[in-house]
């Protein structure tokens, strides 16, 4: 799966370790919270592998690694939470990466397998005003800024920034 220039792949528990040494820094989680340790980041990610759990029936979570085709190095993350007909998307790139078209090229791949694999075409996101580099992606991907969030989106904090994108191609 992927794009001319990018692999992409179901994430799994062992790609952990090494996607922790990509996406374990300062800049990546400037926006987010903090730096997790190495423990809290593993943690948190087999956490979502492991998926919504049952009381959820309605929902899926994808997660996915992003790899540079011609080198394998890994870039990144994908992932998006499906409910209510909506996909709320996200995105964590080695800042390594950052300015190059991977994050850009990879949601466009990420909104065509959710079309194809589950008929969603609405796609969300949120970020915190601060996060200048998120919101030009989303720009750039055709999201536009939104003043509400409608759907309720699971991901929405007061003060965010809402995107939205509908019937991307």
């Amino acid at each position: 799966m992927g794009s001319p220039r990018l692999l992409i792949e179901q994430l799994r528990a062992e790609h952990l370790p090494e996607l922790a040494t990509q996406l374990r820094q300062p800049l990546v989680y400037e926006h987010i919270g903090g730096t997790p340790s190495l423990q809290e980041f593993i943690l948190d990610r087999e956490r979502a592998l492991a998926g919504p759990g049952d009381a959820a029936c309605n929902e899926h979570w994808l997660n996915y690694l992003v790899r540079e085709r011609a080198s394998r190095q890994m870039l990144g993350r994908l992932e998006a939470t499906l409910h209510d007909s909506i996909a709320e998307v996200a995105f964590l790139f080695s800042p390594n990466y950052w300015g190059k078209g991977y994050a850009i090229e990879a949601l466009a791949w990420l909104h065509a397998e959710i079309r194809e694999a589950y008929g969603v075409a609405s796609f969300w996101a949120t970020t915190v005003p601060k996060n200048s580099r998120c919101q030009d992606v989303l720009l750039r991907s055709g999201y536009k800024q939104v003043h509400a969030a409608t759907p309720p989106l699971y991901s929405f904090d007061e003060g965010d920034l809402v995107f939205h994108l509908c019937g991307a191609a």
